[in-house]
C-alpha cells in the first residue's frame, strides 16, 4: 500500500471494536469516542470524520446503555448524524457491523442465506437496535452517498452452530478492507451482480454473512467466499 487508509471505528473499548483495531494495525486507525464530542453539533462529527477513508460502524456489539431509549437514540438519530457527516467528508466506504442473531427466530434446522428476511424477538433491545441501525445505513447506500458493506457476524463468544472465531473475523475483515472499488466491481461481476463505486450508477449496499465453516453450521457463507475468492471452488 502506497498510502495507508485512515479508518474510524465506532464504540471505543468494546470487545468487537478492539478485535477490528487489532486486525488493522498497519492502518491509521482511531475510534469515535462520543464522550469527546458534542453529539448535538454537526461540526463535531465533521471534524472527527475529516480525512477518513473508511468508517466502521458497530450496529451491534458496540454502544451499550441500560436505558432502552438511549440505545434507540444512538442507533437511529446519532447513527444518522454520524453517517451524514461521513457523506459530507467524502468517506469512501462504510462497514455496518451487525449480527446473525437477527435471524434467531428461525428454526435451528434451517440454513439461512443473505436473501432471507430478518426474524428476531423485538423484545431484545440489542437486536432491535441492530436492525434499526442497518436500516439507517441502507438509506445512505440507496442515496449513493457511499458504499455500505453490511457484515452480519456469528457468535464470537460461544462455540455453537453460529460460531465465529476471532481469527476468521480478522482475516476476512482485513480482506474486505483491502479490496478497492475496482476489485469489488470485478468480483461482483463474476457473480453477475454489480457492486460498484458510489460515484457511479449502481447498487451500493451488500449483505454478507460471516461465521466459521464446519458441519451443521447455521448460516451459509458462500457469498462472502465467492466475493473474496472469485472462481475458487
Amino acid at each position: 500500500m502506497s498510502n495507508k487508509k485512515n479508518i474510524l471505528i465506532s464504540s471505543k473499548d468494546s470487545n468487537l471494536s478492539n478485535i477490528f483495531s487489532d486486525s488493522l494495525e498497519n492502518y491509521n486507525t482511531k475510534f469515535l469516542d462520543l464522550s469527546m464530542i458534542d453529539i448535538n453539533s454537526h461540526e463535531s462529527y465533521n471534524e472527527i470524520l475529516k480525512d477518513i477513508n473508511i468508517y466502521v460502524h458497530l450496529c451491534h456489539g458496540g454502544y451499550k446503555d441500560s436505558n432502552p431509549m438511549k440505545m434507540i437514540d444512538y442507533h437511529t438519530r446519532i447513527t444518522y448524524d454520524i453517517l451524514f457527516a461521513a457523506g459530507k467528508e467524502n468517506v469512501e466506504k462504510v462497514f455496518a457491523i451487525s449480527t446473525l442473531d437477527l435471524f434467531k427466530n428461525y428454526e435451528s434446522n434451517l440454513t439461512i442465506t443473505e436473501n432471507w428476511e430478518v426474524n428476531y424477538p423485538a423484545s431484545e433491545i440489542d437486536l432491535l437496535c441492530a436492525n434499526l441501525a442497518e436500516n439507517v445505513c441502507k438509506e445512505f447506500a440507496r442515496d449513493r452517498v457511499f458504499e455500505v458493506v453490511n457484515l452480519r457476524l456469528g457468535n464470537i463468544d460461544k462455540k455453537d452452530n453460529t460460531f465465529l472465531s476471532e481469527e476468521t473475523l480478522k482475516n476476512k475483515f482485513l480482506q474486505l478492507i483491502n479490496f478497492d472499488n475496482e476489485e469489488f466491481e470485478r468480483a461482483k461481476a463474476a457473480q453477475n451482480e454489480q457492486f460498484v463505486s458510489a460515484r457511479k450508477k449502481g447498487a451500493n449496499w451488500i449483505n454478507l454473512h460471516l461465521q466459521d465453516s464446519f458441519d451443521n453450521q447455521k448460516y451459509l457463507t458462500n457469498k462472502i467466499e465467492d466475493l473474496l475468492n472469485p472462481g475458487v471452488i
